[in-house]
């Protein structure tokens, strides 16, 4: 089972460019959207500083340069703690405000709590730009899980409506024993954690195991050669495996480039999700048919050695072409040789 799974990992990941290529769609929508509201946010900032005092007059681009400046001496190496300061509400303020009061100088100090009142506006309207650049990222790392899980369960563990709505309610089932056994082993035992959690791995690859026999082999094979604790323990330590192989791919990733490594584990994460997910589906799946072909091997076999029964028609024709049987014959006699004729007397 563990070769089996690691195989059906390693193959899916010719999928991979499929959740990746749909998050950078997603995250393309997004900027597309993002940077045009951002240039909308500072230029409403712009024109609501203006319209304080006539004699306020704010450049829009000094202003984007100011803001500009204040984003690139963030420190990027470690992208997604810049991105958090980019998002907090205060590094927004403090930006928005220092630049402000190098453009405008003396005069912030005239119009300090209107200006503050501008700002507060500015950070809502960048935020709220932001929020809808992490909705469509998450709009194409959902739509890359589903479409990468229809692709990769086509070639691990196809199935019919029927079978997927019967594993539809064997799933809504098999939650609700799974939740009242992981509260019974948690709370009404005095087992330790180690132990509980131990147990419940194995209550996972149970519950998996049995699903995916009645799915696909309830009839087929016996249930005892699919339903074991030893495939159960086996199905969790591949699933393991295949995590901890994606852990690997990621970190190699994050050493390149942390943001790469970001987007690389996230597509990894959603083909070790679906392969795991779908492993003892396609492990009951090659036992089904490992067994179908031992039968034909078998029946075949048991054929050959049986002697083969002629028809009746042509055993009866075989029966006319024969002589008919009794004694044979005797041959002819040899022709009697003529008398010798003498001389006659005289």
């Amino acid at each position: 089972m563990v070769r089996q799974g690691l195989k059906n990992y390693f193959s899916s990941l010719r999928y991979f460019f499929t959740p990746l290529g749909t998050m950078f769609l997603g995250m393309m929508i997004g900027f597309s959207i993002l940077i045009p509201g951002v240039l909308g946010a500072v230029g409403v900032l712009a024109s609501g500083v203006k319209e304080l005092a006539a004699r306020l007059d704010l450049d829009v681009n000094a202003l984007l340069r100011e803001v500009w400046g204040h984003v690139t001496a963030l420190d990027w190496s470690s992208p997604l703690s810049a991105l958090r300061a980019l998002l907090s509400a205060e590094w927004l303020r403090g930006t928005a405000t220092a630049a402000l009061e190098t453009i405008l100088g003396t005069d912030f100090q005239t119009f300090e709590q209107e200006i503050a009142a501008l700002v507060t506006t500015f950070i809502s309207s960048v935020k709220a730009n932001f929020a809808v650049l992490f909705l469509w990222l998450a709009i194409g790392f959902i739509a890359g899980f589903f479409i990468v899980r229809f692709q990769i369960r086509k070639d691990l563990a196809k199935r019919s409506l029927w079978k997927l709505l019967l594993a539809t309610v064997l799933n809504s089932l098999f939650t609700s024993v799974f939740v009242v056994a992981a509260g019974a082993l948690l709370l009404l035992t005095g087992w330790s954690l180690p132990l509980s959690f131990v147990l419940l791995l194995l209550l996972v690859g149970l519950i998996s195991l049995i699903e995916a026999y009645l799915i696909h082999g309830r009839g087929k094979v016996p249930a005892r050669e699919i339903v074991t604790p030893k495939n159960a323990g086996l199905a969790i330590l591949t699933n393991f495996l295949v995590f901890f192989i994606s852990l690997l791919f990621t970190l190699l990733a994050c050493l390149v480039n942390r943001l790469m490594g970001v987007f690389v584990g996230l597509a990894l994460l959603e083909i070790a999700v679906t392969v795991t997910d779908l492993n003892a589906e396609a492990y009951v799946k090659y036992a089904v048919g490992e067994a179908l072909k031992k039968r034909g091997a078998a029946e075949g076999s048991e054929a050959a050695e049986a002697p083969a029964e002629l028809p009746e028609e042509t055993l009866e024709a075989a029966e006319e072409a024969q002589p008919p049987e009794g004694p044979s014959e005797p041959p002819e006699e040899a022709e009697k040789a003529e008398p010798e004729h003498g001389p006659a007397s005289e």
